[in-house]
C-alpha cells in the first residue's frame, strides 16, 4: 500500500512539474507571468470561478489573488461578472474575445489526453476521477494540518 502511495505521489509531482514548465513556456509566448497563465488555465477549464476559488486553486493569499485578477482584467484577458443568483458574489471569467487565442496552447494537448483516456472504460474513468478527488482532498487536509501546527507553534513561541 505504501509503495503505491509513493508511486502515485511521484507521478503527481512529475505531472505538477510538467504543468508548471508548460505554464512557463506559455507565459513567455503570451508575455505574461506564470501565475497569470495558471489562472487562465484554471478559468478555461472551470469556465468561471470566484476570487476565493481561484485563489485556492493556485494557493494564493486573498491579496495576491485580488492583484492577479486585477492584472488579468487590466490586460483585457478576464472580466468580473456579478452572479445572477447572488448579487454579493462576483465570478471571474475569461473574456469571450480572448478564449480562442488563450486556449490554443491548452487545446493542442487535448487530443493526446483523450486518446489516453479512451483506454479506460467509463466506469474506470469514474474511479480515477473519484480517486483523484479523494487524493486532492487528503492533500489539502494534510497541508492545512501542517499549516495549523506551524501557526500554533509560532503562537506558543510568541507567548514565551
Amino acid at each position: 500500500m505504501m509503495e503505491n502511495h509513493f508511486h502515485i505521489a511521484r507521478q503527481l509531482r512529475i505531472l505538477s512539474s510538467n504543468l508548471l514548465e508548460r505554464a512557463a513556456i506559455h507565459a513567455r509566448q503570451f508575455h505574461l507571468g506564470v501565475t497569470e497563465v495558471r489562472a487562465i488555465e484554471q478559468l478555461f477549464v472551470s469556465r468561471k470561478m470566484t476570487a476565493k476559488e481561484l485563489g485556492l486553486s493556485l494557493s494564493l493569499t486573498s491579496g495576491s489573488v485580488t492583484a492577479l485578477i486585477n492584472r488579468l482584467v487590466d490586460k483585457g484577458l478576464a472580466e468580473k461578472i456579478a452572479d445572477p443568483h447572488d448579487k454579493r458574489k462576483v465570478n471571474i471569467i475569461l473574456r469571450a474575445d480572448q478564449i480562442n487565442r488563450l486556449s490554443i496552447p491548452y487545446l493542442l494537448y487535448v487530443p493526446e489526453f483523450l486518446r489516453k483516456l479512451k483506454k479506460y472504460s467509463k466506469d474506470e474513468q469514474e474511479i480515477v476521477i473519484r480517486f483523484l478527488e479523494d487524493y486532492v482532498e487528503a492533500s489539502i487536509q494534510a497541508t492545512q494540518k501542517i499549516s495549523d501546527q506551524l501557526d500554533n507553534n509560532r503562537s506558543a513561541n510568541n507567548r514565551r
